[in-house]
């Protein structure tokens, strides 16, 4: 119902007038059109597409990233049709933001699209998002939710990617985003991540790690709570995170007043351990200064911690993004 009389609400504003809006750059686009966009009937997207090359760049890029938000903020507006036809748009921060967002969607069916953006699309940032989407896509093979033939065939590529000549910021997404594979190479792959000098892939191989559910990784895990690096503090602190791993809860407890990334890090990953002094050392960081998003994480962190015990792998899918692999670079080839 609640939908229907957001619907109704917006149904008064013509759409000719919002396709007007959208093309004039002398004035700020209103909140109110953006909710206009949602669930557009087949002729309203039509008619989107056939003057959204005259949109100026940084509005288009401007309007994804608002639906983006929007999409994360209220489950009731659906964007998907327009994020689709966005994915094709001339410029790289455009495709970027539709592909963040329709992450969102149950999409199977937009798999070859995101196989041909891993491999031609011009900008490193759109290949290395890609990739770290695709790894949702194995998640729902291992679930059943995506047939075995597409899955393995996202696994080769990904792989494939690795072992490639490919941008190394690229190749590390794709080793994460194969962390839900079951296939031996896998393991191959993040054995040799692991052992590298270089502290960004040992951070993708945490990652990875963590992804898996194998208990094997259980020592390499532990040994890097303490990592200098705070990015690979914080991936090792996830992974125990997605582990289970009880043993490192009061050695995460010390981690709350870290850097950001590591105090975020072992916020997720103590809703996920729980145990004896979690709930009450969570619910002390409620009285300090905090954003609307700080607070955000924490609150929600304490609500799940009785389900904590009751949860399985079933239950949720883990973070798409490994830490400061979200960002837009601009970086081309």
């Amino acid at each position: 119902m609640m939908k229907d009389n957001i619907e109704q609400e917006l149904a008064h504003i013509p759409f000719q007038e919002l396709l007007e809006a959208l093309q004039d750059d002398e004035h700020v686009l209103l909140p109110h059109y953006l909710y206009r966009l949602s669930d557009l009937p087949p002729d309203e997207l039509d008619a989107l597409q056939k003057i959204w090359g005259q949109v100026s760049i940084h509005r288009r890029q401007t309007l994804l990233e608002d639906l983006e938000h929007l999409t994360e903020t209220n489950n009731l507006l659906s964007f998907e049709a327009i994020f689709c036809f966005a994915l094709h748009d001339k410029d790289a921060l455009v495709r970027f933001y539709a592909l963040r967002a329709i992450e969102a969607f149950d999409t199977n069916y937009l798999v070859p699209q995101f196989l041909e953006l891993l491999t031609e699309d011009k900008s490193i940032d759109v290949r290395a998002v890609t990739a770290s989407i695709l790894g949702k896509y194995i998640y729902r093979g291992e679930l059943d939710k995506l047939d075995k033939k597409t899955q393995r065939k996202i696994e080769q590529k990904l792989l494939a990617i690795i072992e490639s000549g490919e941008k190394q910021r690229v190749r590390r997404c794709a080793l994460e985003a194969l962390g839900y594979s079951p296939l031996p190479e896998v393991a191959e792959h993040i054995t040799k991540a692991y052992q590298s000098e270089d502290e960004e892939w040992v951070a993708s191989a945490l990652f990875a790690m963590g992804r898996s559910l194998d208990n094997c990784w259980d020592e390499k895990i532990i040994s890097n709570i303490h990592h200098q690096n705070p990015k690979v503090r914080a991936e090792a602190i996830r992974a125990a995170g997605e582990l289970g791993l009880e043993d490192t809860v009061s050695d995460i407890l010390r981690m709350l007043d870290d850097v950001p990334q590591v105090r975020e890090a072992a916020i997720w990953a103590l809703s996920q351990i729980g145990g004896e002094g979690v709930e009450e050392a969570l619910s002390k960081l409620l009285d300090e200064p905090l954003t609307d998003e700080e607070f955000a994480l924490i609150e929600e962190a304490i609500q799940r911690l009785p389900l904590t015990k009751e949860s399985s792998r079933n239950d949720t899918f883990g973070s798409l993004f490994s830490v400061e692999e979200s960002g837009f670079t601009d970086d081309y080839d």
